[in-house]
């Protein structure tokens, strides 16, 4: 049933629109720029032959009035000159079949193609009465707003383009009627609510985009009714709940993105039914249970992303069927047993990534034969044994990450065969024996990381010719930095005995520093670059324990006013704010304030003190650290400062 506002905008019909744009503008202020008169429509202007095309004058009035709304709306004040939207009606193009966007369809304007030209302000509920329109292109502009349920009456309309916009609210469930669509376009938008189950009776579809938005609420069911589509894009929204069996039956599907959300559950079986799937992406989800061995029942996959879940049990050997994919991502699971040796019949193969998991057992020999593999990644297991010689016969490898295991034996020569290798990382397992010379022969290695092992003997000189090194570790200190931007800080600062390891080989990188730990660093940073402070005189702090590791870092802190304890109470294990960090960072090195007043640097600091203000500013003109966000540029101040983040703060604050 339609809501009787809207059957009533249908019956007024062109007049009435007009007056209920009157109506709107004389509510706001002059448009600074001129209307278009509607009056042209029925006088021969715009229209040629009005007489003869009833329907096109009334296509015509509503097209006048929406651009007058549009460019009568603030956010399109500054359109430029050429905009479509102001070239209507004018001397060179005053007849609407030459309006730049507007296209005529047996009498009818058919087609309004509208795609970035930074129009602003809300979408218009009267196209709903352009009841000839097949097409609707307003992506990649400014539009804020609903979408208007009245584009459920644009029966006709094939193909809708809202995407790349700032629209906000929920999907009106009326687009469910619109029969004849093939292709809707809502991505990158600020959508919210559900997914109308509605949409399941477009029976045309062939493409739907919701992606990027903020949709929740589970996945309809209904979805998998659409017998024609093809791409089906959800990812990067908060959708929960459990992939709905039934999207195994959308077996035209060669898309399916679900990344990104909140979905958990296992993985449904019948989804190896969707045997038309090129590239099937379900990673960042709370996914659990096993992986389905019935995904190595479709043939034509290229790409499997399955990371960034909960799965558990073991790889399939099944997915060793899968004869065309290039991508195989199970990284950062939970899952168990041996690497299957079948995965060396998958011959397309060109990335394989299982880091990050709980594997056992050997390296299998026969990954030797994916010949067109330039990316194997399976560091952070339990992997035993060997590695095996095989691996030098993947020429067109770029990187190589078998590190964080327990890995025994020695490096084998033939590793120095990968001479496209720009990554090679094989620290942190059992490695005896020397480093062998050939690795030399990698001319574009960038990353090196051989430590910790038991690696004996010099460097080898050959490795002193390579001159593409810019990052090596023979003796670096921790296991679990390999993967983050702060690594050589970490490794800096550790070499100047500021940030210490949480355990043995281990940083904690992620973890947020607390003010114990702050402390600790601060002090070890500020005796590294100024020489040893004065003792702390005076200080008792109460919730400090005598004998605690950090008791003379805390109460070197607390008296010299770098983190001021109040009432003695220094809360140790509290977590540090990026807004604190900035204060105490500043307090210790008087050389990153700021000459000048705060100056509104970061949008995000309302409700900061002038202190916070100052010191966080200071930090940004010291280049100690850019913000967290940029456009428009943000410190988020409220947010925990990470350890390796310290450890960086430190490096640039120390040595700028």
């Amino acid at each position: 049933m339609r809501k009787p506002g809207k059957f009533l905008i249908l019956i007024l019909g062109a007049a009435g629109l007009l007056a209920a744009f009157a109506l709107g503008a004389a509510a706001q202020s002059e448009p600074a720029i001129p209307d278009l008169d509607p009056a042209g429509c029925a006088d021969g202007s715009y229209v040629t032959d009005p007489g003869d095309n009833p329907d096109l004058v009334a296509d015509c009035r509503v097209l006048a009035a929406i651009r007058n709304h549009w460019t009568g709306h603030p956010d399109n004040a500054g359109l430029p000159a050429d905009n479509p939207l102001l070239t209507w009606g004018s001397p060179g193009a005053a007849n609407i079949t030459s309006w730049t966007g507007v296209e005529i369809h047996r009498g009818r304007v058919g087609a309004l193609d509208l795609r970035d030209e930074e129009i602003g302000g809300p979408v218009p509920a009267q196209l709903g009465s352009l009841e000839g329109l097949t097409a609707l292109y307003l992506g990649f502009n400014n539009l804020t707003g609903e979408i208007p349920p009245e584009l459920g009456d644009l029966t006709n309309l094939t193909r809708l383009y809202l995407d790349h916009n700032n629209l906000t609210g929920e999907i009106p469930p009326e687009l469910g009627d619109l029969t004849n669509l093939t292709r809707l376009y809502l991505d990158r938008n600020e959508l919210t609510g559900s997914i109308p189950p509605e949409l399941g009776d477009l029976d045309n579809l062939t493409r739907l985009f919701l992606d990027y938005n903020r949709l929740s609420g589970s996945i309809p069911a209904e979805l998998g009714s659409l017998d024609n589509l093809i791409l089906m894009w959800l990812h990067s929204n908060g959708l929960t709940g459990s992939i709905p069996p039934e999207l195994g039956d959308l077996t035209n599907v060669t898309h399916l993105w679900l990344d990104g959300n909140g979905l958990t559950g296992n993985i449904p079986p019948e989804l190896g039914e969707m045997t038309s799937l090129v590239y099937l992406d379900l990673d960042d989800n709370g996914l659990t249970g096993p992986i389905p061995p019935q995904l190595g029942n479709l043939p034509n996959l290229r790409r499997l992303y399955l990371d960034r879940n909960g799965l558990s049990g073991g790889v399939p050997t099944e997915l060793s069927r899968l004869s065309n994919l290039t991508h195989l991502y199970l990284d950062r699971n939970r899952l168990t047993g041996e690497i299957p040796p079948e995965l060396g019949n998958m011959a397309a193969l060109e990335q394989l990534s299982l880091y990050g998991n709980q594997l056992t057992g050997p390296i299998p020999s026969e990954l030797g034969r994916l010949s067109r593999l330039n990316h194997l990644d399976l560091d952070q297991n339990r992997l035993t044994g060997t590695i095996p010689p095989e691996l030098g016969a993947l020429t067109n490898l770029t990187e190589l990450w078998l590190d964080r295991n327990q890995l025994t034996g020695t490096i084998p020569p033939e590793l120095g065969d990968l001479t496209r290798l720009n990554r090679l990382f094989l620290g942190c397992n059992q490695l005896t024996g020397r480093v062998p010379p050939e690795l030399g022969k990698i001319t574009f290695l960038n990353w090196l990381n051989l430590y910790p092992n038991r690696l004996t003997g010099t460097v080898p000189a050959e490795l002193g010719e390579l001159v593409f090194l810019r990052f090596w570790n023979f003796a670096g200190r921790f296991c679990d930095d390999e993967r983050s931007v702060h690594e050589p800080n970490i490794e800096t600062t550790a070499g100047w005995g500021i940030a210490l390891g949480c355990e043995p080989n281990r940083f904690c990188p992620n973890s947020p520093i607390t003010r114990s730990q702050m402390a600790a660093f601060l002090h070890r940073a500020v005796t590294h670059h100024y020489g040893e402070p004065a003792p702390a005189e005076g200080t008792t702090l109460t919730d400090v324990p005598e004998g605690a590791w950090y008791r003379e870092f805390a109460e070197w802190a607390a008296s010299s006013g770098v983190m001021p304890a109040p009432d003695g109470e220094f809360n140790p294990g509290q977590v540090v704010s990026r807004a604190e960090m900035a204060v105490m960072l500043t307090a210790a090195f008087t050389h990153l304030n700021p000459t000048e007043e705060a100056g509104g640097l970061f949008a995000d600091m309302a409700g900061q003190s002038p202190e916070v203000v100052r010191a966080a500013e200071g930090l940004r003109i010291a280049g100690v650290t850019s913000g967290c966000l940029f456009s428009p540029l943000r410190y988020c101040p409220d947010r925990p400062v990470t350890r390796a983040q310290m450890a960086s703060f430190l490096v640039r604050a120390i040595a700028p």
